[in-house]
């Protein structure tokens, strides 16, 4: 049996409702659009494993498929363009008959050798300007300071816009934190406008959809670090 989401809802086979609705229970559904149900589902993803991973019932890797099964297909390939590249990867680098496992040889030969001396390297800790990646994305030049391999709870970006961000997004695991150092505009945060100016802190909690738009310079954090495998795009806006 799956629980709800911390959103407070949960995506659905299509004959729940059916089910529900002969067991006289009340309950409240919603259609949501491709985009919307994708997010929905890649969550449902992680709760079908961990269910499975906690039973071991053939059921539950019975879900895990029927959920692969729709994302494929929301993400444009078919069941038999699935089996296709699965076929194709098993040809090429076989299947997992053979109960193999690849060692970490840094690991093996520490054991042989003993327990490691103290370290006596020191994260990086200063972060320069000429050493950082500039790109212009949806209407905002940015500055990024590529930080996330020492310091994975955190990355920090610097944006320059003169209209907004005209995309909107959600990131599942991070929380973006702006502080506006010039300008004004509005964040549009699960269709709800919030008017922001110099000065101001913004915080949109991971898995809240949202973009912006105004004339803006800020610092962004994103916490843990920005994973971009995480990040899904919603819809295109126009400023």
């Amino acid at each position: 049996m799956t629980s709800f989401t911390e959103h407070g809802h949960k995506a659905i086979r299509d004959r729940i409702p059916d089910i529900l609705r002969d067991s006289g229970r009340d309950f409240a559904v919603k259609e949501i659009s491709d985009p919307e149900f994708l997010l929905e589902l890649e969550r449902k993803l992680e709760e079908e494993l961990a269910e499975y991973l906690e039973s071991k019932e053939a059921e539950e890797l019975a879900d895990l498929l029927e959920v692969i099964y729709r994302i494929a297909e929301l993400r444009g390939f078919s069941k038999e363009a699935l089996e296709s590249v699965r076929l194709k990867k098993r040809k090429e680098s076989g299947g997992f008959e053979k109960n193999l496992i690849l060692l970490n040889m840094a690991d093996e030969n520490r054991l042989c050798r003993g327990p490691p001396a103290a370290s006596k390297e020191f994260p990086r800790v200063v972060f320069r300007p000429e050493n950082s990646e500039v790109i212009e994305k949806y209407g905002v030049r940015m500055r990024i300071y590529t930080t996330r391999a020492d310091s994975p709870n955190a990355a920090v970006l610097y944006q320059e816009t003169e209209s907004g961000h005209a995309e909107e997004f959600v990131h599942e695991k991070s929380d973006f934190l702006y502080y506006i150092l010039e300008g004004s505009g509005t964040w549009i945060v699960e269709d709800r406008e919030f008017e922001v100016r110099s000065g101001d802190v913004v915080v949109v909690p991971a898995g809240k959809r949202f973009w912006f738009r105004g004339n803006l310079k800020q610092i962004c954090i994103t916490a843990p670090a920005w994973d971009e495998r995480y990040e899904r795009h919603i819809r295109d806006i126009e400023l």
